[in-house]
């Protein structure tokens, strides 16, 4: 790589990735790899939904688990691969994990989790991008930001976990101590 006339080396861009720097051609990549990993999730859903929760189930009833964890790990490698370049090394894994977090504080069902999580993955995106340009700070850093603040929010005030569940179960923790 280093050979190629033009190239320069930056360690920073690698790890925290840099969004803007996407082009045309960039795009069509991404759009392939993520029509391939959706197709391959549709058409695998019920397989790897079952070997991923119940491995020894699935087993007995016939599935290759082993198999099927290899088309898992390969979906999620290819995910990584497509947000390299956006967001980075490190930022990737908190793309990654935190609008599930988030889905799975607000949801204990697998299909609106995914689409709580793919709405969360999606509006932090947007808000982060529009903050990072007000703001002119780095945009993949800005989008898991707003990912992580939104974890907290829900964390703190969420139906689970939060102020409202504890609202409601009469587990209300007051300042004082009791006598």
């Amino acid at each position: 790589m280093s050979t190629i006339q033009g190239y320069v080396a930056d360690l920073t861009s690698f790890l925290f990735g840099y969004i803007l720097s996407i082009t045309v051609q960039d795009l069509i990549g991404i759009t392939i790899l993520t029509a391939i990993v959706l197709a391959v999730v549709a058409a695998l859903w019920k397989e790897l939904l079952y070997s991923t929760f119940d491995p020894l189930g699935a087993a007995a009833s016939g599935l290759k688990v082993e198999q099927l964890e290899y088309v898992f790990l390969g979906l999620v490698a290819l995910t990584i691969v497509i947000s390299l370049q956006a967001v980075g090394v490190i930022l990737v894994v908190a793309m990654l994990v935190t609008p599930a977090a988030t889905a799975q504080q607000l949801t204990v069902r697998f299909l609106p989790m995914m689409a709580i999580a793919v709405a969360v993955g999606i509006g932090s995106a947007v808000a982060g991008l529009y903050l990072s340009f007000w703001l002119n700070v780095a945009s993949g850093a800005t989008i898991v930001l707003v990912e992580t603040a939104l974890f907290g929010l829900v964390l703190l005030l969420g139906p689970r976990t939060g102020a409202w569940a504890r609202l409601r179960s009469g587990r209300v923790v007051s300042a004082s101590p009791a006598p």
